[in-house]
Protein backbone atom coordinates (compact mmCIF):
# COMPACT_ATOMS: atom_id res chain seq x y z
CA UNK A 1 0.00 0.00 0.00
CA UNK A 2 3.40 2.82 0.69
CA UNK A 3 4.60 1.73 -2.88
CA UNK A 4 1.11 2.68 -4.21
CA UNK A 5 0.84 5.75 -2.01
CA UNK A 6 4.25 7.19 -3.14
CA UNK A 7 3.28 6.34 -6.43
CA UNK A 8 0.07 8.24 -6.26
CA UNK A 9 1.96 11.60 -5.05
CA UNK A 10 4.45 11.36 -7.49
CA UNK A 11 2.16 11.37 -10.20
CA UNK A 12 0.15 14.34 -8.29
CA UNK A 13 2.92 16.28 -7.86
CA UNK A 14 3.89 16.02 -11.87
CA UNK A 15 1.21 16.58 -12.86
CA UNK A 16 1.00 20.49 -10.74
CA UNK A 17 4.59 20.66 -12.07
CA UNK A 18 3.44 20.41 -15.60
CA UNK A 19 0.36 22.66 -14.63
CA UNK A 20 2.36 25.08 -14.11
CA UNK A 21 4.85 25.16 -16.50
CA UNK A 22 2.07 25.40 -18.70
CA UNK A 23 0.47 28.26 -17.20
CA UNK A 24 3.14 30.48 -16.38
CA UNK A 25 4.80 29.64 -20.36
CA UNK A 26 1.60 31.64 -21.52
CA UNK A 27 1.94 34.52 -19.71
CA UNK A 28 5.01 35.22 -20.83
CA UNK A 29 3.67 38.23 -23.15
CA UNK A 30 6.12 41.82 -23.64
CA UNK A 31 3.19 43.07 -25.78
CA UNK A 32 6.18 43.58 -28.77
CA UNK A 33 5.31 42.07 -32.42
CA UNK A 34 7.38 38.91 -32.37
CA UNK A 35 10.54 38.49 -34.10
CA UNK A 36 13.14 41.36 -35.05
CA UNK A 37 10.24 43.75 -36.14
CA UNK A 38 12.68 46.68 -35.98
CA UNK A 39 14.50 44.84 -39.49
CA UNK A 40 11.46 44.39 -41.26
CA UNK A 41 10.85 47.31 -43.75
CA UNK A 42 6.91 47.82 -43.40
CA UNK A 43 6.80 47.70 -39.87
CA UNK A 44 10.07 50.60 -39.22
CA UNK A 45 8.14 52.48 -42.07
CA UNK A 46 5.03 52.32 -40.29
CA UNK A 47 6.39 53.40 -37.07
CA UNK A 48 8.58 55.22 -38.22
CA UNK A 49 11.35 54.49 -36.95
CA UNK A 50 15.12 56.02 -37.53
CA UNK A 51 17.93 54.49 -38.28
CA UNK A 52 19.36 55.51 -34.87
CA UNK A 53 16.64 53.85 -33.50
CA UNK A 54 16.28 50.84 -35.16
CA UNK A 55 20.18 50.43 -34.28
CA UNK A 56 19.25 51.19 -30.35
CA UNK A 57 17.02 48.95 -30.69
CA UNK A 58 18.75 46.03 -31.92
CA UNK A 59 21.85 46.73 -29.23
CA UNK A 60 19.37 46.82 -26.60
CA UNK A 61 17.79 43.37 -27.88
CA UNK A 62 20.70 41.83 -28.55
CA UNK A 63 22.18 42.92 -24.72
CA UNK A 64 19.26 41.64 -22.75
CA UNK A 65 18.72 38.43 -25.34
CA UNK A 66 22.46 37.52 -24.64
CA UNK A 67 21.56 37.73 -21.00
CA UNK A 68 18.27 36.16 -21.02
CA UNK A 69 19.89 33.09 -22.88
CA UNK A 70 21.46 31.76 -19.85
CA UNK A 71 18.45 32.60 -17.34
CA UNK A 72 16.56 30.34 -19.46
CA UNK A 73 19.00 27.73 -19.21
CA UNK A 74 18.68 27.92 -15.67
CA UNK A 75 15.36 27.59 -15.94
CA UNK A 76 15.63 24.58 -17.92
CA UNK A 77 18.10 23.18 -15.74
CA UNK A 78 15.92 23.74 -12.21
CA UNK A 79 12.84 21.84 -14.21
CA UNK A 80 14.88 19.18 -14.72
CA UNK A 81 16.13 19.31 -11.27
CA UNK A 82 12.97 19.37 -10.02
CA UNK A 83 11.15 16.78 -12.27
CA UNK A 84 14.38 14.63 -11.33
CA UNK A 85 13.25 15.09 -7.55
CA UNK A 86 9.65 14.33 -7.87
CA UNK A 87 10.36 11.62 -10.05
CA UNK A 88 13.30 10.06 -7.46
CA UNK A 89 11.87 6.52 -6.02
CA UNK A 90 13.53 7.89 -2.72
CA UNK A 91 10.91 11.21 -2.16
CA UNK A 92 11.90 13.32 -0.10
CA UNK A 93 8.64 16.80 -0.24
CA UNK A 94 11.63 18.84 1.27
CA UNK A 95 14.21 18.55 -1.24
CA UNK A 96 11.16 19.57 -3.77
CA UNK A 97 9.94 22.36 -2.06
CA UNK A 98 13.49 23.77 -2.08
CA UNK A 99 14.18 23.01 -6.00
CA UNK A 100 10.74 24.37 -6.76
CA UNK A 101 12.00 27.28 -4.99
CA UNK A 102 14.92 27.81 -6.91
CA UNK A 103 12.50 27.40 -10.42
CA UNK A 104 10.60 30.00 -9.31
CA UNK A 105 13.86 32.14 -8.63
CA UNK A 106 15.53 31.14 -12.05
CA UNK A 107 11.70 32.17 -13.28
CA UNK A 108 11.54 35.27 -11.59
CA UNK A 109 15.21 36.54 -12.71
CA UNK A 110 14.33 35.60 -17.04
CA UNK A 111 11.25 37.16 -16.30
CA UNK A 112 13.11 40.57 -14.87
CA UNK A 113 15.24 40.77 -17.81
CA UNK A 114 12.48 40.41 -20.15
CA UNK A 115 10.55 43.56 -18.51
CA UNK A 116 14.32 45.12 -18.27
CA UNK A 117 14.51 44.59 -22.08
CA UNK A 118 10.94 46.03 -22.44
CA UNK A 119 12.19 49.22 -20.78
CA UNK A 120 15.34 49.58 -22.50
CA UNK A 121 12.95 49.13 -26.25
CA UNK A 122 10.32 51.29 -24.69
CA UNK A 123 13.33 53.88 -23.93
CA UNK A 124 13.96 54.19 -27.10
CA UNK A 125 10.58 54.54 -28.76
CA UNK A 126 8.08 58.10 -28.61
CA UNK A 127 4.73 58.05 -27.16
CA UNK A 128 3.19 57.54 -30.45
CA UNK A 129 5.28 54.80 -31.97
CA UNK A 130 5.05 52.58 -28.82
CA UNK A 131 0.85 53.69 -29.19
CA UNK A 132 1.38 52.14 -32.85
CA UNK A 133 3.15 49.13 -31.68
CA UNK A 134 0.29 48.21 -29.48
CA UNK A 135 -1.61 48.93 -31.87
CA UNK A 136 0.24 46.56 -33.96
CA UNK A 137 0.56 43.69 -31.53
CA UNK A 138 -3.26 43.74 -31.29
CA UNK A 139 -3.61 43.40 -34.92
CA UNK A 140 -1.43 40.21 -35.11
CA UNK A 141 -2.61 38.71 -32.14
CA UNK A 142 -6.67 39.61 -33.61
CA UNK A 143 -5.25 37.88 -36.41
CA UNK A 144 -3.73 34.62 -34.81
CA UNK A 145 -6.68 34.08 -33.28
CA UNK A 146 -9.20 33.96 -36.26
CA UNK A 147 -6.54 31.76 -38.19
CA UNK A 148 -7.00 28.56 -35.52
CA UNK A 149 -4.04 26.69 -34.08
CA UNK A 150 -0.43 26.95 -35.09
CA UNK A 151 0.83 25.14 -37.63
CA UNK A 152 -2.77 25.16 -38.90
CA UNK A 153 -3.05 28.86 -39.80
CA UNK A 154 -2.21 30.26 -43.53
CA UNK A 155 0.23 32.87 -43.49
CA UNK A 156 -1.27 36.30 -43.85
CA UNK A 157 0.44 39.10 -45.81
CA UNK A 158 0.20 41.66 -43.24
CA UNK A 159 2.17 39.53 -40.55
CA UNK A 160 5.61 40.42 -39.19
CA UNK A 161 7.81 37.43 -39.91
CA UNK A 162 8.20 34.56 -38.11
CA UNK A 163 11.22 34.18 -36.24
CA UNK A 164 12.17 32.93 -33.05
CA UNK A 165 10.61 34.76 -30.10
CA UNK A 166 12.96 36.89 -27.66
Amino acid sequence: MNGIWEMTMRNIALTLLVLVLAVTAGAQDLNLPPGKWWDNERLAERLELTDAQREQIRTQVYEHAHRMIDLNAGVKKAELELVNLVANSDFEAAAARSSFAGLQDARRALESERFEMLLAVRGVLTGEQWLEIQEIRRQFRRSHEQDGPPGQRPRRRDAPPDSPGI
